[in-house]
């Protein structure tokens, strides 16, 4: 079964806004009903219930807020950066903070960061599959002051 392997972002009934590459293979468990991909993503991604997507919320005010700001996950989830307004923000994988095979992974996907996002619901999904175990800083920017998270990929072994 062939899938994206970095799908970029995309906007609730939107195409997906960068190109797509590479295949995952399915998972043999059943994700908890909260990580079960939604019908935007069936639709663009060709996600079924096997697999399993997180989700980190990002929206303005003071400063830049993402909840959470931590997410650990198993290596081959995938990760949705979704706007909860209307604001303009990007996300961006802090190149200066990952190990040598996480930047590898991330640069050759080309998922280091997302376009600006401007939409309420737009989304930057990322692809975990084939990730190296480890941490991935991120920064998110947009009209206030920044603020930083980090994924934690986890052996699913």
């Amino acid at each position: 079964l062939d899938r994206p392997r970095h799908p970029g972002p995309i906007s609730l009934g939107a195409a997906v806004l960068v190109a797509c590459a590479a295949a995952s293979s399915g998972c043999a468990r059943q994700p908890a009903p909260d990580l079960r991909p939604d019908s935007v993503l069936r639709a663009e991604l060709g996600l079924t219930d096997a697999d399993q997507v997180y989700r980190v919320v990002i929206r303005g005010g003071r400063q830049e807020e993402l909840t959470p700001s931590q997410v650990e996950l198993p290596d081959g989830a995938w990760l949705e950066f979704v706007t909860a307004d209307w604001r303009v923000h990007e996300v961006r994988f802090e190149a200066d903070s990952l190990s040598g095979p996480a930047l590898a992974f991330l640069t050759e996907s080309d998922q280091m960061a997302s376009p600006p996002l401007v939409d309420r619901d737009a989304r930057f999904v990322v692809s975990f599959a084939g990730a190296p175990v480890g941490r991935y800083p991120f920064v998110l920017e947009g009209n206030r002051a920044p603020a930083r998270g980090v994924v934690v990929v986890r052996s699913n072994r």
